[in-house]
C-alpha cells in the first residue's frame, strides 16, 4: 500500500521556517521547555506522525484527530490522504474528500488542489454523500467550532506560565526548565512570543505560512497506480 504525502505532512513538525527565525514546533528547546504542552494543534500532530513512522496507524489517526479538534488543518489533510489511499484498511474516498475538504476551509492552496482532485475522481453517485460527510465533520472539526478551543488553551497556557511576574515578556529573562536531570535555559521573549499564543496573532502566522505553499509529493511504500489531476470543483 502506498501513501502519497506532501513533504511538510511527512515531517514531524510541519511549520517551515519564515525569514530566519526558527519555528517552535522545530526547536528542541522550546520543545523541552514544555511550548507544545500549549499547543496541542502541534502536539498532537507530531504524535500522529511518530506513531504512522512506528507503523502504528490506528494511534496516528487518533492522534490527527485529536489535533483536528484543535483547528489543524495539516492533520485533517493528512487524514483525509490517509483515508484516499487506505492505509492498512481500505480505501474510503467519501471520508478522505470530507476530511480534504475541512482542510481546505481556509483556502489554502495545498489543501484546495487536495480536494479539487479527489472532487473530480469522486463517482458522481457519491457526491451527495461525500458533501453530507463534509458538513458533519464540519460541525465537529471546522474552524467555528475548532477555533474556539484552541484559542482557550493558548491563553489559559501563556498565563499559566507567566503568571504575574513583570517583565516576563522580555529578553533578560530567562526561563529555566529540567532535562534529563540538567537545568536548560530560553529567553522568555522567545517563549513568550505574541505570535504564539495570541490567538488571532497565532491565527495570522499559520494562514501566512499555509497561503505560500503549494504542492510537493512524496511516496511512501510500494508503488502504485497515482490519481488523476483535478479537472472540477466541488
Amino acid at each position: 500500500m502506498r501513501l502519497r504525502l506532501t513533504p511538510l505532512l511527512l515531517l514531524p513538525f510541519f511549520m517551515p521556517a519564515m525569514a530566519a527565525d526558527t519555528p517552535p514546533e522545530s526547536s528542541e528547546t522550546m520543545v523541552n521547555a514544555g511550548f507544545l504542552d500549549s499547543h496541542p494543534d502541534m502536539m498532537y500532530r507530531q504524535w500522529g506522525v511518530d506513531a504512522l513512522h512506528r507503523g502504528k496507524v490506528d494511534q496516528a489517526m487518533e492522534n490527527f484527530r485529536l489535533a483536528a479538534r484543535y483547528a489543524d488543518k495539516p492533520a485533517q489533510g493528512y487524514l483525509g490522504e490517509m483515508y484516499w489511499f487506505g492505509v492498512e484498511r481500505p480505501a474510503d474516498r467519501v471520508m478522505a474528500f470530507a476530511w480534504m475538504d475541512v482542510a481546505a476551509e481556509r483556502g489554502y492552496p495545498l489543501f484546495v488542489e487536495l480536494r479539487d482532485q479527489y472532487w473530480a475522481a469522486l463517482p458522481l453517485e457519491l457526491h451527495e454523500a461525500a458533501r453530507a460527510k463534509s458538513r458533519q465533520l464540519a460541525a465537529e472539526y471546522g474552524d467555528a467550532v475548532a477555533k474556539p478551543r484552541i484559542a482557550a488553551v493558548l491563553v489559559r497556557g501563556l498565563r499559566a506560565m507567566t503568571g504575574s511576574r513583570t517583565g516576563s515578556m522580555s529578553n533578560n529573562v530567562d526561563i529555566v526548565y529540567s532535562e534529563g536531570g540538567m537545568s536548560r535555559t530560553i529567553k522568555a521573549d522567545r517563549m513568550y512570543d505574541k505570535k504564539y499564543w495570541d490567538p488571532k496573532l497565532y491565527q495570522q502566522w499559520q494562514d501566512d505560512t499555509w497561503m505560500k505553499i503549494r504542492r510537493g509529493k512524496v511516496e511512501v511504500g510500494t508503488p502504485a497506480m497515482a490519481i488523476p489531476s483535478a479537472t472540477d470543483n466541488p
